[in-house]
Order: structure tokens, then sequence, then C-alpha cells
């Protein structure tokens, strides 16, 4: 989690540099890469939201979900890394 003022801080930071902020990224350690309901607890619907699934501490691959503005689900993005 991350506080209404870290928030703040990184929108602050990005703005002074020029950039938006898009998401959020984080792990799902020895589990599935689909939000949790956790994940949907804490979801803003207008963020993009990675979730890298790692196996015994190796990153396998990565999804990005957007939370419906309902925020009844998410739907699955397109991710390209490059």
């Amino acid at each position: 989690l991350f506080t209404p003022e870290d928030y703040l801080h990184a929108e602050l930071k990005a703005d002074n540099l020029g950039l938006s902020l898009i998401g959020v990224f984080h792990s799902h350690p020895d589990c599935p890469n689909i939000p949790s309901e956790y994940d949907r607890e804490w979801a803003q619907p207008f963020f993009s939201y990675i979730i890298t699934r790692v196996d015994l501490g190796k990153a396998v691959n990565s999804r990005s979900w957007r939370l419906l503005e309902d925020r009844s689900n998410y739907e699955e993005e397109e991710l390209e890394i490059k």
C-alpha cells in the first residue's frame, strides 16, 4: 500500500520530470498474476496494474490489468515489454 502522501509525492515528482503516472507495478510471489480481491479494494479505475508472477524467487511473466469504472472487475490489457 502507498499512502495519499506517497501518491502526491510521486505525482509531483513525475510532473517535475514532465512525466505522468499511468500505473502501478507489483508482484505476486508463488501465485497467479491476476488481481486479488485485496488488489481490487485498493485499485483506481484510471491506472494500469502490472502484476509479475514470481515463482521460487524468479520472475516468470507479467500481465497488465485495468479496473472497470464501476469497480466490479478488471479487464486485461495488452502488455508489450521491449
